[in-house]
């Protein structure tokens, strides 16, 4: 009697910690995002965010930018047959010390959110006086529709 007693006691133990127990989440490998390309200058004068589907569209977006040769490799390495390339555009302004970057990317099964955030000089920081145009090139995958926040 006192083995039965032990053995349900282990099995309740057993079954009420496997009932507690969550199991992971399932994240798919293609869930991640990459920062292909990210400069001060050479963007677009007004804040604008582009989706880049295809490679028409991404040698026409280049085209109206100030890429160094050098630079535009890094971009020619995105396969858009794959991925979707975001382009976010700060827009023009009129002192350094601005930028723009990754604030969040959060994936579900069907879609992913991306959300941009500029950042600002400080007041009374020391910055270049010259023109800037920051903006940056994020790759996502392509199966999911893309939500900007």
């Amino acid at each position: 009697m006192n083995k039965l007693f032990k053995l349900s006691a282990l099995i309740i133990c057993f079954s009420g910690l496997f009932q507690f127990c969550k199991t992971q989440k399932h994240t798919d490998v293609n869930d991640v995002y990459t920062v292909m390309y990210k400069n001060q200058n050479g963007g677009k004068k007004e804040k604008s965010t582009i989706i880049i589907t295809n490679y028409e569209e991404f040698n026409s977006l280049i085209a109206t930018l100030t890429i160094d040769e050098e630079e535009y490799g890094k971009l020619l390495s995105i396969d858009l047959e794959k991925h979707n390339l975001i382009a976010a555009f700060m827009g023009e302004k009129n002192t350094g010390g601005y930028d723009i970057d990754i604030d969040k990317v959060t994936f579900f099964p069907t879609k992913v959110e991306v959300g941009f955030k500029e950042i600002v000089p400080e007041k009374g920081a020391m910055v270049t006086m010259a023109f800037t145009s920051p903006y940056i090139f994020v790759a996502v995958p392509k199966n999911k529709e893309i939500i900007l926040k």
